[in-house]
């Protein structure tokens, strides 16, 4: 009697382990299994892809304003490469919106919720391009090198530190727009 309460007992045991594991199983595969590519022709709508991209454009933004404040504060309060708090800023929160937008959460839906991320998004573009394009030119001429400015030593910023903050800053701005371009990809050949 005790031998078949502990053959019992031990089935269910591994009955209930076997469910709980296949309760742990994700319905939307991250793997292959899924039909479709994203450069390919889309069959359907990679949500989960989508969503890591976003996180990649949050973390990014995020990362972007920290460096532009380090920049900022760096060069002295001037705005030249402090342009990653905006650009940062305005990834983070461009992201977040299209974060709703997306298909597959229902939250927000129609042309008013994709024009918000439209423009939020040409707004982002507009100023991670001209950090960019400030950050090359700090790299080509950093405002600590000598010019024969009468500054002392201590008054002028580290052009090693500048050019640094320069190549991390235009890196996370690839990286973003990179993302963001993906992003459209899938959404328009969905």
């Amino acid at each position: 009697m005790l031998v078949l309460r502990s053959a019992c007992a031990s089935s269910a045991w591994y009955q209930a382990r076997a469910a709980l594991s296949h309760r742990k199983e994700s319905a939307a595969p991250l793997t292959g299994e899924r039909p479709g590519t994203i450069f390919g022709i889309v069959l359907s709508y990679p949500l989960a892809v989508v969503l890591r991209l976003r996180v990649l454009q949050i973390v990014c933004g995020i990362s972007t304003m920290v460096m532009g404040s380090v920049a900022f504060i760096e060069e002295r309060q001037k705005f030249n490469m402090g342009l990653g708090i905006p650009a940062g800023s305005f990834s983070v929160v461009a992201a977040a919106v299209s974060i709703h937008t997306s298909r597959g959460w229902g939250v927000t839906s129609g042309t008013g919720a994709g024009a918000a991320a439209a423009l939020l998004w040409a707004a982002t573009g507009c100023f991670l391009v001209a950090l960019v394009v400030q950050c090359f030119r700090t790299i080509l001429d950093p405002p600590g090198f000598s010019h024969g400015h009468d500054q002392d030593e201590d008054s002028r910023p580290s052009s090693r530190d500048l050019v640094v903050i320069a190549c991390v800053q235009i890196a996370l701005a690839a990286a973003t727009l990179l993302s963001a371009l993906v992003c459209a990809k899938i959404d328009c050949s969905a």
